[in-house]
Parts: C-alpha cells; structure tokens; sequence
C-alpha cells in the first residue's frame, strides 16, 4: 500500500518542557514527533512495547503450559492402564487455565508512558 501524501501543516505551540517531553517520548518508541501525535491523537494509542521481562516471562509461561500439557497426558494414559492416580484435576486445570491467562496479559503490556495534562 502506497504511504498517505501528508502536504497540510498543523501548528502547535508547547514550552520548552513539553517539547522536550514530547521528543523523548518519541525517541523511546522509535517515532518522529509527528508520528508520535498522530498516534495519540487520531489512532487514540502508540505502538505495545514489551519489556526484555515480559517477553521471557512470556516464554516460560508457555515451557510451563507445555509440561502441564504433558503430566495431564501423563495422568490420562496411567488411568486408561488402570493404574491408580490420585491428582485434583480440578487443580491442574485451573493452574493451565492461570498460565494462560497470565501469558496473554503479559503479551498485552503496554509500557508506553502517557503524556498528562497539567491542567
């Protein structure tokens, strides 16, 4: 898709402060100024930025729902043999249940800082 000609110019008076505010906002989600407002004010967000954290945590999260996976295998295949299990699937479901949970709130992080008014 050809990228939108953008020819009219908007003018914006801020104090020194806020230009400053507004430009290391820009720098830390990689955007110029003019992205950075046209993200906050006609898309109403800015890019999701994951933390190196988050990101990790994510991942392991996803290691632990894989080995949940494999012990309710596990437990399946045992009981089908006819050997004895005792386990609460009822536990072992809600904790997959918690993993996921958490692993999409942590893939829904947003750390970008809003601009507040100081009004």
């Amino acid at each position: 898709m050809p990228k939108k000609r953008r020819n009219i110019k908007f003018l914006i008076c801020l104090t020194p402060q806020e230009k400053e505010q507004v430009r290391q906002m820009a720098a830390e989600n990689s955007l110029t100024m003019a992205e950075l407002f046209r993200a906050k004010t006609i898309k109403n967000r800015l890019p999701r930025r994951v933390t190196k954290v988050a990101g990790q945590t994510y991942w392991e999260l996803g290691k632990i729902g894989n080995n949940l996976n494999q012990i309710a295998k596990a437990i399946n295949t045992s009981v089908l043999m006819g050997e004895p299990v005792v386990v609460d699937r009822g536990l072992l479901e809600q904790v997959r249940n918690l993993v996921r949970q958490v692993r999409r709130e942590i893939a829904e992080i947003d750390l970008v800082t809003e601009i507040q008014d100081e009004a």
